[in-house]
């Protein structure tokens, strides 16, 4: 029996720091993006949809990957500092005046890119991307508020969901350093990482070479402004040592009466048509019921079978160089043996019918065209596409290119990639659970 406990996103699992609330948006489904790099090797793009509120992103190649190995966890303190004083302005007035917009800002960050996002009425737009660009510009880690920051930290690692810990550890495995750089600080480094480690962190990561800037409820005169406002030092375009795939598994022992698992293979990055095939896949090896309180159909759980309650969704993550596609799995601890088994047989096999294909496709356009929906996620999406192909395309771009892919391409995809060596990544009651060399 199948469970609702993946319903919801949680491969990028994100760190936000919120001050204010803003309104919805509505979306306009005709408008185009418009996209350019500028001479500082900046990439702008806008959508401009005529919604109320405009959501602007302002973007840096400063994930996990790009920490130094003796400073690991740096990019999750990075994040976490966001809002903090800097030398234009202390924490308490870019709150303050803020709230005074009603202008909301957050901060996000995945293994590649660290996400700073204003959400703000267009009347106070100016204002309030006047605070965002002293947020981002000219960072000034003080100690005492680094220091009052741990908290924040502390509260971060423990509120981490165990699926997220199964992955983490499972992209650890799989690729050992550079995108296996965990996304969260070690318990062990809260407190240990200087202000003049951050600082120069961020002098090195947050440079005009390495942004992007997109703005969803404007035009792209206004994001090639802001880019041009920031005051922010030159600087490449943070081109990172590829990650190669390795394959291994890790497991962290958490006790409980549930093993969170997770089982992948090589995939394909970003951009490439064989990532967008291996994102149809995942969706059609199962994400769960599509009814509330309904019986999971899907591929992944007539592969389990009736083992009791579980929660299992085929997922894809696709990096700059590198991706991984593979299958999450949460079952309790005494069914863990024969349930992973069963997952792992199904993801080694490659085998999705036609039926499962239609569906996959589908329920991949409806998430694609959701994010338009949320002003936010597709300002992030935009520039995340911006940094990794110079290029963004829309949501409806998107949707047309899955609907121009064949059942063969898709299937071609999914039997290079269970070609290779497979990973797993596991946390919880670990007594039963398989290892890799079992499955």
């Amino acid at each position: 029996m199948s469970s609702k406990a993946l319903a919801t996103p949680f491969i990028r699992h994100v760190t936000t720091r919120g001050y204010a609330q803003a309104a919805p948006a509505a979306v306009a489904r005709d408008a185009r993006i418009q996209s350019a790099v500028l001479t500082n090797n900046t990439f702008v793009a806008a959508l401009d949809n005529g919604s109320p509120v405009a959501r602007v992103t302002i973007a840096f190649k400063a994930g996990s990957r790009y920490e130094p190995q003796t400073e690991l966890g740096i990019a999750h303190a990075l994040r976490s500092a966001a809002g903090l004083s800097t030398k234009n302005a202390s924490a308490y007035m870019i709150k303050r005046k803020l709230a005074q917009v009603g202008a909301s800002v957050s901060a996000s960050g995945d293994r590649e890119f660290i996400y700073y996002t204003l959400e703000a009425t267009q009347d106070n737009l100016p204002v309030a991307i006047d605070y965002l660009n002293n947020i981002v510009s000219n960072q000034e880690f003080r100690p005492w508020e680094l220091a009052d920051n741990v908290p924040r930290l502390k509260f971060d690692l423990a509120a981490i969901p165990p699926q997220v810990r199964a992955v983490d550890l499972l992209h650890k495995a799989a690729y050992r350093r550079g995108l296996g750089n965990s996304l969260f600080i070690a318990p062990k480094r809260i407190g240990t990482i200087s202000s003049e480690s951050l600082q120069h962190f961020a002098s090195t990561s947050v440079t005009q070479g390495r942004c992007a800037v997109v703005i969803v409820g404007g035009n792209q005169d206004r994001a090639a402004m802001v880019a041009q406002n920031l005051q922010i030092a030159t600087g490449g375009d943070g081109q990172s040592a590829a990650s190669p795939y390795f394959g291994g598994e890790l497991r962290k022992e958490m006790g409980g009466d549930l093993a969170h698992v997770a089982i992948a293979v090589q995939g394909a990055p970003a951009g490439s048509p064989q990532s967008l095939a291996l994102a149809v896949a995942a969706k059609a090896l199962g994400n769960g019921p599509v009814i509330k309180w309904g019986s999971d159909n899907t591929p992944l759980a007539k592969a389990i079978g009736n083992v009791g309650p579980f929660a299992a969704a085929g997922f894809n993550v696709s990096y700059s160089d590198n991706g991984l596609f593979g299958v999450v799995l949460s079952v309790a601890k005494d069914e863990a043996n024969a349930a992973v088994k069963a997952a792992a047989k199904l993801l080694k096999s490659g085998n999705l019918s036609a039926d499962a294909i239609k569906a996959g496709k589908n329920q991949l356009k409806v998430q694609v065209l959701s994010e338009a929906e949320d002003g936010s996620d597709l300002a992030e999406s935009i520039a995340a596409q911006g940094l990794t192909t110079r290029t963004a395309k829309s949501p409806a771009d998107i949707a047309n290119a899955i609907d121009q892919l064949s059942s063969s391409d898709i299937s071609q995809a999914v039997s290079n990639a269970v070609k290779t060596k497979v990973s797993m990544g596991a946390a919880g009651n670990l007594a039963f659970v398989p290892y890799t060399d079992e499955l």
